[in-house]
């Protein structure tokens, strides 16, 4: 078994790191203490954050708060922007206001989805996020001073223009609550850890039950509602994105990647792949080629 939380390598004395993750990868559930900002630069990514569905597209942010469990799925063409920071980063001014309001009270009641922000408010955040990223890539003389300016300027955002959340946030959940979660975290787990061992082999519904030692109803309704997909259309996704891998790392034959992708034959993966694409594999290949070329 796995053990969900995270420890982030941060600089105690900088506890701050952005980094860039792309293609397609299946992160399993897990949490951390501190904050984290995933902003979509390119492709789409299925998030879970607390057992709650969220499918994020290119351009779009969300806000993963501390002790927040979250998993994601992504696409193969897909680019994602990380940042992680502890709220010790803003230490050295402490805020004062007349409500009282802490740091952990402002990133705790925010709005986390940016898609329910103002459009003029995600234009503004997005430009933040591109330039702490940048400045932390380029690392310039005196960048961690303007990594930290960027980022007061981040909170001012938050706490000015923002909306709070319409959910009310327990900044503690029952010890029932949070066994509950925990059991259905190492749930899904083991499903993802199955189809990532067996998606080359022809997996069904009711045998991923039966390993699960589930009836095929109660398996169906748990994916269903922790995930925002059938286990049938994630297992698909999860193939064809392995698909795209090898179309796009490789010129083997379409049986070959047929085979190693899962698909029982050239004819499935042909119609699950135009289905989800809209081209036939051997197109989307030479799409990519000759994009590939026209770069050179």
């Amino acid at each position: 078994m796995k053990l969900y939380l995270e420890i982030p390598e941060l600089d105690k004395h900088f506890p701050f790191r952005s980094f860039v993750t792309k293609g397609d990868r299946l992160c399993y559930p897990h949490w951390h203490k501190e904050i984290e900002i995933i902003y979509v630069a390119k492709g789409s990514v299925d998030l879970g954050i607390n057992d709650v569905p969220i499918h994020l597209s290119q351009g779009e942010i969300q806000f993963v708060d501390s002790g927040d469990v979250h998993y994601f799925l992504a696409s193969p063409d897909s680019e994602r922007v990380v940042i992680q920071f502890d709220l010790g980063f803003f230490q050295e001014v402490p805020v004062i206001d007349v409500r009282e309001h802490s740091l952990r009270d402002i990133f705790a009641s925010m709005e986390h989805s940016g898609r329910k922000w103002p459009a003029g408010v995600a234009d503004k955040m997005r430009r933040l996020i591109e330039s702490i990223h940048e400045e932390n890539t380029r690392r310039a003389d005196g960048y961690a001073y303007l990594i930290k300016a960027r980022m007061f300027e981040m909170l001012t955002l938050i706490f000015r223009e923002v909306p709070k959340s319409g959910a009310h946030r327990q900044p503690k959940i029952s010890e029932e609550s949070a066994t509950k979660s925990r059991e259905t975290l190492e749930k899904l787990e083991r499903i993802f850890t199955y189809v990532e061992n067996h998606y080359r082999e022809a997996i069904s519904l009711k045998e991923v039950a039966q390993y699960m030692g589930f009836s095929p109803y109660y398996f169906t309704k748990l994916f269903k509602r922790n995930t925002g997909m059938t286990f049938v259309s994630f297992l698909n996704e999860y193939r064809l994105n392995k698909a795209k891998w090898m179309l796009l790392n490789g010129d083997a034959p379409m049986t070959e990647v047929a085979e190693a992708s899962g698909f029982g034959s050239v004819k499935t993966f042909h119609h699950f792949f135009k289905e989800a694409t809209g081209i036939s594999p051997l197109k989307y290949r030479r799409t990519i080629y000759g994009n590939n070329s026209a770069k050179m």
